[in-house]
């Protein structure tokens, strides 16, 4: 968020917090004329594994956000869990066109397709040819069934993952397979699809949202 202030003058200023009963509340303000207005976004309980909490949690911001500033369109940057957020609620209100609608996303790190550990029976996976993992999390076949859902074909998608070296499909904690299968949920279904890989000590999975080539390209696709 710093670097979108300082290389593509946005306007940081508004936060919504976001409490365990899904309340939102706005604080802060924007400079007067405002172009670019950025909006931070804080979850009270970021460790939930409930999808169908966090994307609600994550609709009411955006009706929040609707109320008070009478925004239509969104664009969002999602690290990790926030992901989650993102792609449950197009998957359950991308339909409903009286709600803001989705002009540009980024994901960073995503876990679509679990996570070592949490997910029950997570194992070693891969791409097929077709893009589809040859494993599947729970979360993952439910959004298969439904991505007839997604009614996002105005959007633009920047998918961004990590290798911590190049002989790993992993970034510390999320497999790549994982960040990638967003690809095979969203493709045909929106108006551009690219990922963008990156290796090093700096793409690991937490310092992915600190790494400066990482921030560029993320001002880049937004702006």
């Amino acid at each position: 968020m710093e670097s979108a202030v300082f290389e593509k003058h946005a306007h940081t200023g508004v936060t919504a917090f976001v409490a365990n009963n899904g309340k939102v509340t706005l604080k802060g303000h924007w400079p007067a004329h405002t172009k670019r207005p950025l909006v931070n976004v804080v979850f009270k309980n970021n460790r939930t594994h409930s999808y169908y909490k966090i994307s609600h949690w994550f609709r009411n911001v955006l009706i929040a956000l609707k109320h008070k500033y009478g925004f239509k369109k969104f664009n969002v940057v999602a690290h990790s869990l926030g992901n989650a957020a993102v792609l449950f609620d197009e998957l359950k209100f991308s339909r409903d066109k009286k709600l803001p609608q989705l002009k540009k996303y980024v994901a960073i790190a995503g876990n679509f397709d679990g996570v070592p550990g949490v997910h029950k029976d997570q194992h070693p996976n891969q791409l097929l040819t077709s893009g589809r993992p040859k494993w599947l999390a729970p979360k993952y076949r439910w959004a298969l069934a439904h991505r007839q859902n997604l009614r996002i074909r105005q959007a633009r998608i920047l998918n961004i993952y990590g290798r911590l070296n190049r002989h790993v499909h992993f970034d510390g904690k999320i497999l790549n397979p994982s960040s990638r299968s967003l690809g095979y949920l969203v493709r045909n279904r929106v108006k551009s699809y690219r990922e963008r890989r990156f290796t090093g000590w700096d793409a690991e999975h937490t310092r992915l949202r600190t790494n400066p080539n990482v921030a560029r390209a993320v001002n880049e696709f937004i702006w």
